[in-house]
C-alpha cells in the first residue's frame, strides 16, 4: 500500500479551514449586507472554490493511495470512498452535490443565485467539518496524524 502523503493533507485542510473562516464570516451576515455587497460575493465564490477543489483533492489523493482507484469526477471520489465504507454515504452524496455547485461557480457565474449560495455558506458547511472528521479518522487508521504531520504507514505496520 502507497503511504499517504500527509503534508499535503494537512496543507489541503488548511485551505479549507480558512475557506470555511470566511464563508462563515459572510453567512453570519444579513442577507442584504451581503447581497448588495459584490466584493464579499466575489469572495465567498473564490472561498467556496478553493474549499471545493480541497476537499477532493484529499479524497482522489485517499482514493488513488488507499483504493488504488482515480475518480473520473469531483461527486465521484466520495462516492468511491463511500463505497468502500471509508465515509459516509449520506455524507458522501451531500458533499456530491456541493461539489455541483462548485462545478456551476467555475463553468457559470452568470447563472449563479446567489440567495441559493448564502443558504449553502449557512446550513451546509457542517458536512465539510463532518468530512473533515473523517479524514482525519482514516488518517489516524492509517497511522498518519494530521495535526503534526507524522508520516503514514500501512495498517500492518502500525502494530
Amino acid at each position: 500500500m502507497d503511504k499517504l502523503n500527509i503534508q499535503r493533507i494537512i496543507e489541503k485542510i488548511s485551505d479549507i479551514r480558512e475557506a470555511i473562516e470566511t464563508l462563515s464570516s459572510y453567512a453570519g451576515q444579513d442577507d442584504q449586507e451581503f447581497l448588495n455587497n459584490p466584493e464579499a460575493i466575489r469572495s465567498a465564490r473564490y472561498s467556496f472554490i478553493v474549499l471545493a477543489e480541497a476537499a477532493t483533492n484529499i479524497a482522489t489523493h485517499l482514493c488513488a493511495r488507499l483504493l488504488k482507484k482515480a475518480p473520473s469526477t469531483y461527486a465521484e471520489s466520495f462516492a468511491f470512498l463511500a463505497d468502500h465504507k471509508l465515509i459516509d454515504p449520506s455524507l458522501a452524496a451531500r458533499l456530491g452535490k456541493m461539489m455541483g455547485f462548485r462545478n456551476l461557480l467555475i463553468h457559470g457565474y452568470g447563472k449563479i443565485d446567489n440567495k441559493k449560495m448564502l443558504q449553502i455558506m449557512r446550513n451546509d458547511l457542517n458536512d465539510v467539518e463532518l468530512y473533515l472528521g473523517e479524514v482525519n479518522r482514516l488518517v489516524t487508521a492509517y497511522g498518519g496524524d494530521v495535526r503534526n504531520g507524522a508520516e503514514s504507514r500501512s495498517p500492518e505496520q502500525t502494530c
